[in-house]
């Protein structure tokens, strides 16, 4: 079963504030804003009072202190939560979640009435089946902005826009070679959401493209795939309880009690890895599928797939005009 922690202490550390954390390991952290803090030693490590954190220098960043404790103490999901909870708290300031609790407005306005680079770019450079990107557009799910970005539409049970992921379809001079965003106000525990059918699994991906790839090669059905745009405990741990809410609620006309199924399917590099072992000791061993692309990534995997797809469809061309030219010559 795993070494577990319990929901009520999970929700417990949750509502520590990252700076409040902070102070109560004795981390030195000085305001350097009106609504930041940095720490001293690590001054690439920033807070902002709404309990979101980034670290420039890695490249990483998260929501409230658990997040934190994994990435600054190398703490496991479960030791992070005991430890932020194992500290004597003091508000020492003044907080300002709202921000974070604020409601994101999706601007539509932005949005021009055509997908063509979208289209372009996902079909044909990331080798998504087309038939895919019109479901997505039949559902409102993509949108195309004036600075030709796809914009990944979160949407959360009752179809309100919570949130986006913005990806480039023109090459720019970056690491990556794309530009990436997610959009600002974006609900902290939320993502970009495909169901198929009616979920009784979920399946966790670190973005919107990866999760389309996956669903393209695998084809499940009755799941709900989720990004989380990077390597999200809180999006995680809100997906299966919102999931297990849902099918409680939906019940099962069956006497055999409908089983929930959590399916880690993140990137097969290092950080992956990590994040694979710690859930594999939190989430109970009936209820978890490990699902490890060939490649570093699903779509990385679904290219491959779309090249061997076209050998494939070429030697039967090729086998078809042999054979015709020598029945021409009979």
């Amino acid at each position: 079963m795993g070494d577990r922690v319990s929901t009520h202490e999970v929700d417990k550390a949750n509502e520590v504030h990252v700076i409040d954390y902070m102070y109560a390991k004795g981390e030195p952290i000085q305001k350097i804003g009106n609504n930041y803090y940095r720490h001293t030693e690590h001054d690439s490590l920033v807070f902002h009072t709404n309990g979101k954190w980034y670290w420039n220098s890695h490249n990483t960043g998260g929501f409230g202190a658990i997040s934190l404790a994994r990435e600054l103490y190398g703490m496991k999901f479960q030791d992070a939560v005991r430890d932020v909870n194992g500290q004597t708290i003091s508000k020492t300031v003044e907080h300002d979640i709202s921000n974070n609790n604020k409601e994101f407005i999706y601007p539509h306005h932005y949005e021009t009435k055509t997908l063509d680079n979208a289209i372009n770019y996902l079909s044909n450079v990331r080798s998504i089946d087309p038939k895919i990107i019109l479901a997505l557009k039949k559902h409102d799910l993509i949108a195309e902005d004036k600075l030709k970005n796809i914009v990944f539409k979160w949407r959360d049970k009752d179809g309100n826009i919570v949130g986006a992921d913005k990806q480039g379809t023109q090459k720019i001079e970056s690491k990556r070679g794309y530009f990436k965003q997610i959009m600002a106000e974006s609900k902290a525990d939320g993502g970009f959401t495909l169901d198929i059918g009616k979920p009784n699994k979920i399946a966790f991906f670190e973005s919107p493209i990866d999760l389309l790839s996956y669903y393209d090669i695998k084809r499940p059905t009755n799941i709900r795939l989720l990004s989380m745009s990077g390597l999200k405990d809180q999006t995680l741990i809100k997906g299966v309880q919102q999931l297990a809410r849902e099918m409680k609620e939906r019940g099962n006309v069956s006497d055999k009690k409908e089983k929930l199924e959590v399916i880690i399917a993140v990137d097969n590099d290092s950080a992956g890895e990590t994040f694979r072992k710690n859930w594999k000791d939190i989430i109970s061993e009936e209820n978890l599928k490990i699902d490890i692309p060939t490649l570093k990534d699903w779509n990385d995997d679904l290219r491959k797939m779309r090249e061997h797809e076209k050998l494939n469809e070429h030697h039967k061309q090729s086998n078809f005009s042999s054979n015709k030219i020598v029945e021409i010559e009979r």
